[in-house]
């Protein structure tokens, strides 16, 4: 995975001559023809010197500001006919690959996932969507109970963080992790204790980024990751006092990464991308029938097993039980929770925009709706589309 940096766009600008004509001497008639021949020179010369100034010669971007264009994320195969999941703004130029994808191989994740990615046209930057993963461990031996789903002992995000960088980023070296406690705000509802016949289900939410750098092909490069994840730990007391049975599943929401040379990299522009994602309600509700269908369907498998292993011990058929109905139910809930991750943005008044409002990063105290659709965030109140980049363009106003 190559390259992010600010796509600060600037041009060089340039004045253009204006041509003087020169008059000519004879009778007063004559002088005042060519008086009036030579103003009329003038005035073209004049109109068309900044007619080539407006078309061609615009100024570009202020520093730090940015260009962006509006994509779809899209779902090709999931439901009846294609569906946006979810839109996001890439700056002008990048090219976006990938979407939601389906198959077997996601039957952890109830058979869906997400692979996408932006990068720049020369492929150095790159922005990223993480799939969302699942895992399951506990004390005592037994394998995972959800399907496809595999055994890892990752209890806090910080120790996913640092593996998720090492497996996409072979030899990269962490330099930062930190928590994100207004990622972590987005699933407080899912922080809890729930009691059970012979224990107790505890939930809690934990989400951070980690900075780190790695060299690519001789280039050195640096990189984020930011990401939300849900624990659930199911603790039962054991045949013994003292002794407890402890299953552990863990739950990462669809994360994000960027990375870049060294000397290019930004982490607020990483931000600004991040913050620009919005999710499709359209395809929300269907997604959240489907996982609705699948929980059903595991629950009812879950009380015929249970009933089978209630037949040989009553105590394991109980255990086994209460882990699996309480993960159905926590993946139904989580499931609607999707891309809600994405927040700390302000919203604008956009007739052009579905539903007259457009959610852009709040980093950037000015926004600009261009007449390409493009829109331009910037902290120089002085910035004008046609007079900066030849294109019309409105200033957005933050919705009241």
């Amino acid at each position: 995975m190559n390259a992010i940096r600010v796509a600060a766009l600037m041009a060089t600008l340039l004045c253009a001559a204006c041509s003087q004509g020169e008059g000519s001497s004879g009778n007063s008639s004559q002088a005042a023809d060519t008086a009036s021949a030579t103003a009329a020179a003038d005035r073209g010369s004049t109109e068309q010197a900044t007619s080539e100034t407006s078309r061609g010669k615009a100024r570009g971007l202020p520093a730090g500001a940015v260009r962006a264009q509006r994509i779809a994320i899209m779902d090709m195969n999931g439901f009846e006919q294609p569906l946006p999941a979810a839109f996001a703004l890439i700056p002008v130029g990048w090219r976006a690959q990938g979407g939601v994808q389906w198959g077997r191989e996601f039957m952890c994740t109830n058979g869906y996932n997400f692979n996408w990615f932006a990068q720049s046209a020369d492929g150095l930057q790159t922005v990223a969507i993480l799939p969302q993963e699942k895992w399951e461990t506990n004390n005592y031996g037994a394998g995972p109970s959800s399907p496809g789903c595999p055994s890892a002992a990752i209890s806090s995000i910080q120790q996913y963080l640092e593996l998720r960088v090492s497996r996409l980023w072979p030899g990269a070296r962490v330099t930062d992790v930190r928590p994100r406690p207004d990622l972590a705000a987005q699933f407080r509802h899912l922080n809890q204790v729930t009691p059970t016949a012979m224990g107790e289900m505890r939930t809690w939410v934990e989400a951070g980024e980690a900075l780190f750098s790695y060299n690519d092909q001789g280039r050195d490069m640096r990189g984020v990751v930011a990401a939300s994840a849900a624990f659930s730990l199911m603790r039962t007391r054991g045949l013994s006092p003292g002794q407890s049975m402890d299953a552990l599943t863990g739950f990462v929401f669809p994360g994000f990464a960027a990375s870049g040379p060294s000397d290019q990299f930004n982490p607020q522009f990483a931000e600004t991308i991040r913050q620009s994602f919005l999710p499709n309600p359209a395809w929300q509700a269907e997604i959240s029938r489907h996982n609705a269908a699948i929980s059903r369907s595991a629950a009812e498998e879950i009380r015929k097993q249970g009933q089978a292993i209630a037949e040989y011990n009553d105590y394991v058929s109980l255990l086994r039980r209460q882990v699996s109905e309480t993960r159905a139910s926590s993946d139904e809930r989580r499931q609607r929770e999707i891309g809600e991750v994405i927040k700390g943005v302000e919203t604008y008044d956009d007739a052009q925009a579905p539903a007259g409002q457009v959610e852009l990063s709040s980093l950037y105290d000015h926004a600009w709706r261009l007449n390409d659709g493009s829109y331009v965030l910037s902290n120089d109140p002085g910035f004008e589309p046609f007079r900066d980049l030849g294109l019309e363009g409105k200033r957005l106003d933050q919705s009241r």
